[in-house]
């Protein structure tokens, strides 16, 4: 398939070259879709040189994607064989048009234009997809992949060089030597945080570093953690957030890291200091927790469905790199640049209590019912039954949809301060005070489910819907995205991405509004 796309990109590239002259009007949106074969074309011939290193899975899903993009490849070439004719004949073309007549002409313009402007559309999304499958490669113990990114590293194409920054990312997290912690990544102790305030309904902070506007993330070391463990699982989370591209992650950029120790008790915590995009600013941050709360009137589905779609990417690239978040919630979200007519831009924060996925972990839980609400019954209470995994996450994922579906809280807050109770529409009372909380706990992921198949449909249609229930039964035996329990146990995390890919986010992307 590899093959076939690469044959079929270079017949769209060479009529791009052909076509760009023809039609002063058009010669922009050609370049455009000449330019998304240009992205693309070192990824499917990376994918081409390493086929037989990837396991049959994964096979199967980079397939099924080309699938798709010979089809748009293909499609591209009709769009624009059926506007100029075969390449030979462009002189003709020209000659046709001329003849049409001014009015004529631009009326036959104006179509062609909306073709090929359908066209970039439809590469644009499947580029989006692909970069989905492509930072799960980034993570993959493939000798053969990081060989091919190395070959193509002055090739200037970003997705190579973020795919080699990645890679490096991963083999510095991967050394078990906490000794060689590079001290680029922590700041010295005399950094300075500026007009640190605490952002409402949210663990998060935002303050002044060098006079931009940031947002600090507080981990607190626990009492029973190796503090020189902990050093280095920060410096690998650190390291590999500074790699994240916030346009296609939803995860801020990291600029470093912080120790701080608290002045009375001598415990320490670590500041990671989050860059935002510029012209950013404090007034138009708050958590997602405070919108839900505080915006009666729900933002436009188009806006609702974008933050979605943020969410579930950024876990993506969490999961991708190991990295279990275990604290997903809406107080995790931090929207920028929101106001009452704007949802603003969505960022997954809230790492205090995030580990990676082959270490060490703990089953310490609370007893917290707002906590334990984006938790599978699995992982409740002050004892869980399991190890935190990234299905977990999945999970948490799925409760923070249905609320972004229904547009509701299911937590209340008195103002800004302590929790006061659950949401009406979430009629949990009995089971927060019930005595038997591994009981409560399946009563409430059912009533969710139902929340999820009784409101959703007419709200946000039926994929959506679909997408929620895949996500809050990720871990039934019978669940959406569980069909084959085998197929998550892999040494690399990589068939479990590719689920969550095809399940939920093909899915949700889907959805046009």
């Amino acid at each position: 398939m590899a093959d076939l796309c690469v044959k079929s990109g270079r017949n769209l590239h060479s009529r791009c070259q052909s076509y760009r002259h023809a039609e002063a009007e058009l010669a922009n949106t050609i370049l455009e879709i000449e330019g998304y074969w240009l992205k693309i074309q070192d990824q499917v011939v990376i994918l081409r040189e390493i086929w037989d290193s990837l396991n049959e899975r994964l096979q199967i899903h980079q397939s099924n994607v080309l699938g798709v993009l010979e089809g748009n490849l293909q499609s591209a070439i009709n769009t624009l064989d059926n506007i100029f004719g075969e390449p030979e004949n462009i002189e003709k073309w020209e000659q046709i048009v001329a003849k049409k007549g001014q009015v004529r002409r631009i009326k036959y313009v104006a179509s062609a234009k909306q073709s090929l402007e359908r066209t970039v559309a439809q590469l644009g999304r499947w580029f989006s997809q692909f970069d989905l499958s492509w930072i799960l490669l980034s993570r993959s113990s493939l000798p053969s992949f990081r060989v091919e990114l190395d070959k193509r590293k002055e090739s200037g194409n970003s997705a190579i060089s973020s795919a080699l920054k990645l890679c490096t990312a991963h083999e510095v997290s991967d050394q078990s030597s906490s000794s060689s912690i590079p001290s680029s990544i922590f700041f010295p102790d005399e950094y300075q945080i500026n007009d640190m305030e605490t952002i409402a309904l949210s663990p998060a902070s935002s303050g002044l570093t060098e006079g931009r506007f940031a947002i600090i993330d507080h981990c607190f070391v626990c009492g029973e953690d190796d503090l020189n463990l902990a050093k280095k699982d920060i410096r690998d989370l650190a390291i590999i957030l500074s790699k994240a591209n916030p346009n296609f992650t939803s995860l801020l950029p990291c600029e470093g890291v912080v120790r701080v120790e608290n002045p009375s008790t001598g415990q320490p915590r670590f500041d990671i200091v989050f860059r935002t995009p510029p012209d950013t600013t404090p007034a138009g941050s708050c958590s997602l927790r405070r919108l839900l709360l505080h915006q009666e009137k729900p933002y436009p589905l188009n806006e609702r469905m974008r933050l979605a779609v943020s969410l579930a990417r950024s876990v993506v690239f969490l999961h991708a790199s190991k990295i279990v978040h275990k604290n997903i919630s809406p107080e995790n979200i931090i929207m920028l640049n929101s106001g009452p007519d704007a949802l603003g831009d969505p960022f997954l924060v809230g790492f205090e209590r995030f580990r990676f996925d082959e270490r060490r972990t703990n089953k310490i839980g609370d007893n917290r019912w707002e906590k334990n609400l984006y938790r599978h019954p699995q992982r409740q209470g002050l004892h869980p039954e399991e190890v935190y995994t990234m299905r977990h996450d999945i999970y948490s994922v799925g409760v923070c949809l249905l609320e972004i579906g229904m547009w509701r809280s299911f937590v209340s807050y008195s103002g800004d301060l302590a929790v006061i109770g659950a949401d009406p529409e979430l009629p949990i009372v009995s089971q927060i005070s019930a005595r038997n909380k591994r009981k409560a706990a399946a009563e409430i992921k059912a009533i969710l489910v139902e929340l999820a198949q009784t409101h959703l449909p007419q709200l946000m249609g039926r994929i959506y819907t679909d997408t929620v229930l895949s996500c809050l039964t990720c871990l039934d035996h019978d669940g959406l995205l569980s069909q084959d329990a085998s197929e998550f146990e892999d040494p690399d995390g990589i068939i479990v991405g590719v689920r969550y890919i095809e399940k939920i986010l093909f899915d949700i992307e889907k959805i046009c509004v």
